[in-house]
């Protein structure tokens, strides 16, 4: 571990060549990725220790995220913990990006419907341990392969989630056999029908 006096210099050093960073508040927050499933808010913030206070500290399924006070601990944090070996797994540490506007989910417009309240009932399943970076159209387009799709979404309450409707349980059951242990965006994802959802 380099000392307080070495740190500093090489910290400035950086500011000085490196002007890519963010200089938003998004500076000081870090997205960690590729954290393993029993990784706990206390980890994380252990595992950053040593390079400036932490303010926030964030761990859901797979990823999570660590804000420091000042921008520069955080410049140094992602140049020093990329990449490296946390708990067995190679972790990913960038600068946060901010939040995307959401996209509006799919219906298919061909069942008559111009928007959710008004289109038919459907039978739905859901789709667990997505990626992140899943959107709506990867789930429809994977829903596909089992029947007609007539709605697909983004869980944004439970992480990891997705959301699929099929107006023939036909098509249900079949996206249940066939789709269920299948790769989306590199992860064997989990298909069930939605038992909380009373079908007519």
């Amino acid at each position: 571990m380099m000392d307080s006096q070495t740190r500093n210099s090489t910290k400035h050093a950086k500011h000085e060549v490196d002007q890519s960073f963010p200089t938003t508040t998004m500076a000081r927050r870090l997205y960690v990725g590729r954290l393993p499933t029993e990784a706990r808010s206390e980890d994380v913030s252990k595992f950053f220790d040593g390079y400036g206070r932490i303010v926030d500290c964030r761990v859901m399924t797979g990823f999570g995220f660590v804000e420091f006070e000042s921008n520069k601990d955080a410049e140094d944090a992602v140049q020093q913990f990329n990449g490296k070996s946390f708990m067995g797994a190679n972790i990913v540490v960038e600068f946060a990006k901010e939040s995307r506007p959401r996209r509006e989910p799919y219906e298919d417009r061909h069942s008559g419907a111009s928007s959710r309240a008004r289109r038919p009932p459907g039978i739905r399943i859901l789709v667990s341990g997505l990626s992140r970076d899943t959107s709506w159209q990867d789930l429809k387009d994977f829903g596909r392969d089992a029947g007609n799709v007539s709605f697909a979404d983004i869980n944004r309450d439970v992480p990891g989630q997705g959301i699929l409707e099929y107006l023939s349980r036909d098509d249900a059951d079949r996206a249940v056999k066939d789709l269920n242990g299948k790769d989306l965006r590199g992860r064997a994802v989990r298909v069930d029908l939605d038992d909380s959802v009373t079908l007519h």
